[in-house]
């Protein structure tokens, strides 16, 4: 039987099996993480980090496309901290 892990992402409970990223967790749920370099049958690269999100009890942002959900763990995929380096994230790209 699969081990299933429970999160909470953007205040949802959410339950997916043992080894899911967060990028695929938030997915199954409907909840959209912007991404550039992720493709579902590549192995995530984590180059951009546009998929960057916070994850209460870690100090820097974390890319949702190669962090597996764990259990207990609460995720914000909005949060103005997110966005704040999102758009510096973007900014550097663009240059």
């Amino acid at each position: 039987m699969t081990e299933v892990v429970n999160l909470t992402i953007d205040g949802q409970a959410v339950s997916v099996p043992k080894g899911t990223s967060i990028l695929q967790a938030a997915a199954s749920v409907g909840i959209n993480i912007p991404t550039i370099c992720y493709h579902p049958t590549l192995t995530p690269p984590a180059v951009c980090r546009l998929c960057t999100v916070e994850v209460e009890k870690q100090r820097v942002l974390q890319p949702a496309c190669v962090v597996q959900a764990a259990e207990g763990m609460v995720v914000h995929t909005d949060s103005e901290r997110v966005q704040t380096g999102r758009k510096v994230i973007l900014e550097l790209l663009a240059s």
